[in-house]
C-alpha cells in the first residue's frame, strides 16, 4: 500500500437481521400456536345422535356439522314408530333458543325463539336449516305431529363453538 490508499475494512451491516429474525420467529410462533389450537378444537368429539319416545314415535336427533360453530347448521330429525317403521306423515316444527353463551352466563327467554319447519328428506327422515348466531348452548326443541294431532314435543341441547 502507498501512502496515498488508504485501507478502509468495513464490516457488513447486519444489524437489521435481528429484529426481523426476530419478528420471524415470533410470527412463525404465533402461527403454530393458532394452527394447534384450530387442530385441536377440530379433534373435539361431537355428541352422538340422541333419541327420545316423543308421543307414540322414537326420535333420533343429529346436526351436521356434529360439532357446529356458530353459523349455519342442519338439524336431522329421523322418526320410527313403535314398530321400527319410519314415519312419512310427520309435521316436524323445530324451536331453537340460547340457553347459556359461551361463558356459562345464562340466555334463556332474552328473545324470541327461532323457528324451523323440517322438510321430509326421505321416508322417516327429516331436516332443516338452523342458524346459531352465537357460540354457547342452545336447545333445540321438536314438535311432532300427525294427521293435524301432536305427538309432543322433546328438546335436545347443542352445544355451538
Amino acid at each position: 500500500m502507498t501512502a496515498t490508499e488508504t485501507h478502509v475494512t468495513s464490516t457488513p451491516r447486519r444489524f437489521w437481521i435481528g429484529p426481523i429474525g426476530i419478528g420471524l420467529a415470533v410470527m412463525g410462533a404465533i402461527g403454530v400456536l393458532v394452527g394447534g389450537l384450530y387442530l385441536a378444537l377440530l379433534r373435539v368429539p361431537a355428541a352422538p345422535p340422541r333419541t327420545q319416545q316423543i308421543g307414540s314415535v322414537r326420535v333420533t336427533f343429529g346436526i351436521e356439522p356434529r360439532a357446529p360453530w356458530a353459523g349455519p347448521a342442519e338439524v336431522m330429525v329421523s322418526i320410527v314408530d313403535a314398530r321400527g317403521t319410519p314415519v312419512s306423515d310427520a309435521e316436524v316444527t323445530l324451536t331453537y333458543d340460547m340457553e347459556t353463551d359461551s361463558i356459562g352466563r345464562r340466555m334463556a327467554g332474552m328473545g324470541e325463539p327461532g323457528r324451523a319447519t323440517a322438510r321430509m328428506e326421505s321416508s322417516g327422515r327429516y331436516t332443516a336449516p338452523v342458524p346459531f348466531p352465537m357460540a354457547g348452548q342452545w336447545a333445540v326443541r321438536v314438535a311432532i305431529a300427525r294427521a293435524g294431532r301432536p305427538e309432543g314435543q322433546g328438546e335436545f341441547l347443542v352445544t355451538v363453538r
